[in-house]
């Protein structure tokens, strides 16, 4: 469910740059159309949030890290306290070097 910024986004910003990719962004967008129906099959599966999370950066938790404290927090009926979690992981990490 959550996941870094998308493929399109990057090379989108990178065109006409240094760094251009190379990649085709209609090839791309193609690409994501399929992904965007295939996803629609599992809908019942999906978290809160979806998609990019900017917070997965800050907290550095992988994409299914995430998804998977997300789905303890709920069990726990805990899941208005993601934010606050998501929060307290990197202090902790600086505290644990």
């Amino acid at each position: 469910t959550y996941g870094h910024p998308g493929t399109e986004a990057l090379v989108a910003t990178l065109a006409g740059t240094q760094h251009d990719t190379g990649l085709d962004i209609l090839k791309l967008e193609s690409i994501a159309a399929y992904f965007r129906e295939v996803r629609k099959k599992y809908h019942a599966f999906e978290g809160q949030l979806k998609g990019y999370d900017s917070r997965i950066l800050v907290a550095q938790v992988p994409g299914g890290m995430l998804t998977n404290l997300e789905s303890q927090l709920k069990q726990q009926n805990a899941a208005d306290k993601l934010d606050q979690v998501l929060a307290e992981i990197p202090r902790v990490r600086e505290d644990l070097g």
